[in-house]
């Protein structure tokens, strides 16, 4: 599964290479056009904005972008994104964070991807953010949206990291993330044991052009999965299932889509992190609007043209 970043599909989402890396994205499921910001003389499809060094909360320009001055140029306005992002994510869970880039772009159908920096080293990883879908088109910071993006990104490197995979592109007897071999008492690998198993093979099968196959498969185990989206492969399903665990209160039903939100509970560490990310949202999370819009998108992405 590893992110292929000039692979969007259209509206993005299930076109994330589907070998099965987890370093795809949230984003993959673009905002509808009618929330994206006009930017004034900034054209569409202009690519990168910026690319920054990130230590703890600092970021340092090391490139400037080819985007056309405008709003999402302004540093002012990366800022705003990066200062709710860190509020939300507290410093020390994200370490492993060593490059920002941001670009603007509402022709790619990607709001964010993580990426390790190198294919040999999992502790260091960089964060893509399309500036194009943090913002509403009355200029306001969409703030759902933008945490749930944020925290869907942050899952891939918490389970995907140098803690839990191990760079091997050899034989491997636990689930092969794309990345390398998860590692034995993984996050990932016991996520893939529990509730996998038994329909991987049948994913895998899947033609990763065909929409209505995936469509078609969420359906058939719709009430396995939190979102249409979780249903491309463990790795984003776990990673949407981690943003539920974050964002929803514990389930009280024993559908299999809720005990994958439990199974995080069966590690105090986590447990935690959940507690100190909720701590920072400080606005009222519109899950529902957010899971409907994504919902919708998931289900329209290959009617669009862009």
């Amino acid at each position: 599964m590893k992110k292929q970043k000039t692979l969007t599909l259209l509206l993005g989402i299930l076109a994330a290479t589907l070998i099965m890396s987890c370093q795809t994205d949230d984003a993959e499921i673009p905002v509808p056009q009618s929330q994206i910001i006009d930017q004034d003389n900034d054209a569409s499809g202009t690519g990168l904005v910026a690319k920054y060094s990130v230590s703890g909360d600092a970021i340092t320009l090391k490139q400037d972008g080819n985007h056309p001055s405008g709003f999402y140029s302004s540093t002012a306005n990366q800022n705003e994104f990066w200062s709710f992002y860190t509020r939300l994510i507290p410093s020390d869970m994200r370490g492993a964070l060593k490059e920002l880039v941001l670009f603007a772009d509402d022709l790619d159908g990607t709001a964010a991807y993580v990426a390790p920096l190198s294919d040999n080293d999992l502790s260091r990883w960089e964060m893509g953010y399309n500036l194009a879908y943090v913002w509403t088109s009355d200029r306001r910071l969409n703030k759902s949206e933008t945490a749930y993006t944020a925290i869907h990104e942050y899952a891939h490197i918490l389970t995907l990291d140098n803690t839990q995979v191990t760079v091997n592109n050899g034989s491997c007897s636990r689930f092969h993330t794309g990345e390398g071999c998860s590692n034995a008492g993984s996050y990932i690998n016991d996520f893939f044991n529990n509730y996998w198993t038994d329909i991987y093979d049948e994913n895998q099968r899947i033609d990763q052009d065909s929409d209505d196959e995936y469509i078609a498969f969420y359906e058939k185990y719709q009430d396995r999965f939190v979102t249409e989206y979780g249903a491309t492969n463990p790795g984003e399903d776990i990673a949407e299932s981690f943003t539920m665990f974050v964002i929803r209160d514990a389930p009280v039903s024993n559908r299999i889509a809720d005990q994958k939100v439990k199974f995080f509970y069966n590690y105090e560490e986590l447990v935690t992190m959940r507690e100190r990310i909720r701590a920072n949202i400080d606005f009222k999370f519109d899950l529902t609007g957010v899971v409907a819009a994504r919902s919708q998108r998931f289900r329209i992405r290959g009617k669009q043209e862009f």
